[in-house]
């Protein structure tokens, strides 16, 4: 069985999505394996909607098996999300090819970029070019144009393309395993776009739009705007889920996050992840004059420090996240839903024997102990948070009730 791997959020589940799933099978795909983010995104920000209700929307869109990212990869920086994406999907010894959206629209460019990332002199200019003030992708940017040329620093300037090459550089990384990327070239509107892409009659290829701009349309109750951009069967998961009061509001964060930051000791500032140059004392300031998140954003952020950085170390304090969790090797392997096909290849992968525990029940991962103890302890209390964003916020526990989703079974 040739099993095939994506890493996503499905924040939601859209057509550009979807596309990507087709192209996978029709490069040989028996079975689509996706490991997503949970609750909580790579952008430092809640899900509009639970891990349970995106993986049931991608398994009924022709995804076979899913796998949860756990919470600190999922909300980490783009190197640690990928290195922890790749490396949950290497853990399945079935899995041969890891597939993504790409600007690019093939390998060989990125493969020249992260050539150019290996370069000796790379870490000096970069250094010295972060010294100058600029953020560190600006700076990794124009370091690798000026060591390379501008053609190898190209794909850092695209979102899709700048992904692609850590999941490049994790592949590379990987002891022992070959497992073949296939770049499929990004269709219709671009990561973040601020308008929608409908081909004109005749063009071929869905209408697509960029996920925030859904979520924009979602949370505005615009569902009949954001409809012809997802597929029907995404589309009556996330009706059903809304009707069911299972979709957050991410704008119930602000408070709660407001004070667990306020009661925060100074010290425990420079105890949170992803921090350089005295940025907690920045942040410590912040928070203190700060009468809302959008406003001590805007206090703490500068052209160094970019929102969705900071809102990641913001996160870390609010659900706790451990400064270097994001590096640690994976403990465990949680499943949240498959098809038949799905059972099958995971089937499979038990027989070749896994490296890794496996279970969808959080329950016992973390009865495990240890690293996997601690970690499904972490998800539990994060699940509980994000409980809160709910029209009528749910009990705690949530995390441990969670069944396997089964769809297609008789």
């Amino acid at each position: 069985m040739r099993i095939t791997g994506i890493i996503a959020e499905y924040n939601p589940f859209h057509n550009g999505h979807l596309f990507l799933v087709q192209a996978a099978r029709r490069a040989g795909a028996d079975a689509v394996a996706v490991v997503i983010g949970g609750n909580w995104l790579q952008r430092g920000e809640p899900a509009l909607f639970p891990k349970e209700v995106r993986a049931r929307a991608a398994l009924r869109c022709g995804v076979d098996l899913v796998l949860e990212l756990p919470l600190p990869y999922a909300a980490a920086p783009a190197r640690q999300f990928a290195g922890g994406g790749v490396a949950a999907l290497a853990s399945l010894p079935g899995l041969d090819t890891l597939a993504f959206g790409c600007e690019s629209g093939g390998i060989p460019p990125l493969l020249r970029c992260v050539q150019a990332l290996d370069h000796p002199a790379l870490d000096g200019e970069l250094r010295r070019l972060m010294g100058a003030g600029l953020p560190y992708a600006a700076a990794r940017q124009q370091a690798v144009a000026a060591l390379a040329g501008e053609e190898a620093a190209a794909p850092l300037s695209r979102p899709n393309d700048t992904l692609a090459v850590q999941y490049l550089q994790a592949l590379t990384a990987l002891p022992g395993r070959e497992i073949r990327p296939l770049a499929v070239p990004r269709q219709g509107a671009g990561h973040n776009s601020a308008a929608p892409s409908c081909p004109a009659p005749g063009e071929g290829g869905p209408p697509t739009a960029s996920a925030s701009w859904i979520r924009g349309r979602l949370m505005a109750g615009d569902w009949q705007g954001a409809a012809g951009f997802l597929p029907a069967a995404s589309l009556r998961t996330l009706e059903e889920a809304a009707r069911a009061g299972r979709m957050a509001d991410p704008a119930r964060l602000e408070l709660p996050l407001l004070a667990v930051l306020r009661r925060m000791p100074r010290e425990e500032f420079a105890r949170l992840p992803d921090l350089s140059e005295g940025l907690e004392h920045r942040l410590w300031g912040a928070v203190r004059q700060g009468k809302s998140l959008s406003e001590l954003l805007a206090l703490a952020g500068t052209k160094r420090y970019p929102t969705a950085r900071l809102r990641r170390i913001l996160l870390a304090a609010y659900l706790g996240i451990p400064a270097g969790a994001d590096r640690r090797p994976l403990p465990y392997l949680r499943v949240l839903g498959m098809t038949p096909r799905g059972a099958e290849a995971l089937a499979v992968c038990r027989r070749a024997g896994m490296a890794l525990p496996v279970s969808h029940s959080l329950s016992r991962l973390k009865g495990l102990g240890g690293e996997a103890g601690g970690l499904a302890e972490l998800e539990g209390r994060a699940g509980d948070l994000y409980g809160l964003l709910y029209p009528v916020p749910e009990c705690c526990g949530g995390e441990y009730r969670l069944p396997l989703i089964k769809e297609g079974f008789l």
